[in-house]
């Protein structure tokens, strides 16, 4: 069955904003994607608009600038990102690849990689937001490098599309995974599993050989990890260009330079924690780490090591 029949006619009834002013169009997406840049050519602009909804950890969207824009997401964070074309057509440059992107061939991006990306002026976008640990849990693949490119028209992929078009094109389907969260739990992992058990890879080693530059990155990095860094700062330090640091650390690392950052910050503030005295307060731990935003800081932690800083500081208060 061809993608060319592809019309997900229930997500329309989720839409999330239509605008003609081009921040506010960045600053919406970025609150159910992540901070991008958008790059708009020419003078003539349609109103911008994104239907989306969230299953579970899954987030399903159409996206469209009415004009021909550029796309920049330094790097994909903390999710995998598929993306096909409703209409017009795309060209994405992720690592080391340029791929032409429209309604038959998608691009999948994972975590850490970069997704720069020229729309057409009648280019609508779909969008599937995957969070990346079931992901991983699903493909068994958390060290391998996935092919970016898909035929979303191969008979391994057509499961996974008739799927994607019943969910899509049923309002009742669609509202009732919405609003139960069992169904979408349900949804969520049938949708992950159909694709992950098709998709093609090539497994690479995450060690300890990386590039030089890398490590050097790494050594900068725990250095300077209370100052607010910055990945030309950090490819400075390394004495390679941005773009080589992000390629290779994601080759090397599996993650890209800053969430290299967000990491080692992570794991000095739990040290610190850990060893923190009666009267240290979470604050100044976490602002002497890199932290700046406290409240993002406590989610990230709990995130990261399945509690609050607060439960840490007790467990060592206890000792």
């Amino acid at each position: 069955m061809s993608s060319t029949l592809f019309a997900p006619d229930a997500l329309r009834s989720y839409r999330l904003f239509e605008s003609s002013d081009l921040e506010e169009t960045r600053d919406l997406i970025s609150r159910v994607m992540q901070p991008h840049v958008l790059v708009p050519s020419g003078r003539e602009r349609g109103p911008a608009y994104m239907d989306f909804v969230k299953l579970g950890r899954l987030g399903l969207g159409a996206i469209s600038f009415g004009a021909p824009m550029r796309v920049d997401v330094e790097s994909v964070d903390g999710y995998y990102l598929l993306m096909f074309c409703l209409r017009g057509h795309a060209q994405v440059r992720t690592l080391n690849a340029t791929l032409d992107v429209n309604h038959h061939n998608a691009v999948l991006c994972a975590p850490g990689q970069p997704f720069d990306a020229w729309l057409s002026p009648d280019c609508e976008q779909f969008v599937l937001r995957m969070d990346a640990d079931a992901f991983r849990k699903a493909s068994h693949e958390a060290g391998a490098l996935l092919s970016p490119q898909l035929s979303i028209d191969s008979p391994a992929l057509l499961g996974w599309m008739q799927q994607l078009r019943a969910l899509t094109g049923s309002s009742a389907l669609l509202e009732s995974a919405r609003s139960n969260g069992q169904i979408a739990g349900h949804m969520e992992a049938l949708l992950i599993d159909l694709l992950t058990c098709s998709l093609p890879s090539a497994p690479v080693a995450q060690s300890s050989l990386a590039p030089a530059f890398v490590k050097r990155a790494e050594e900068y990095v725990r250095a300077h990890s209370d100052e607010p860094l910055q990945l030309e700062d950090i490819a400075r330090a390394a004495g390679v260009s941005p773009r080589t640091l992000r390629e290779q650390f994601h080759r090397a690392r599996g993650m890209s330079p800053m969430q290299c950052v967000r990491k080692i910050r992570m794991e000095q503030a739990r040290a610190a924690l850990l060893a923190a005295g009666p009267r240290a307060r979470i604050a100044d731990i976490a602002l002497a780490c890199g932290f700046f935003h406290l409240g993002r800081f406590s989610l990230a932690y709990a995130e990261a090591f399945g509690e609050m800083p607060s439960e840490t500081l007790r467990k060592r208060a206890a000792r």
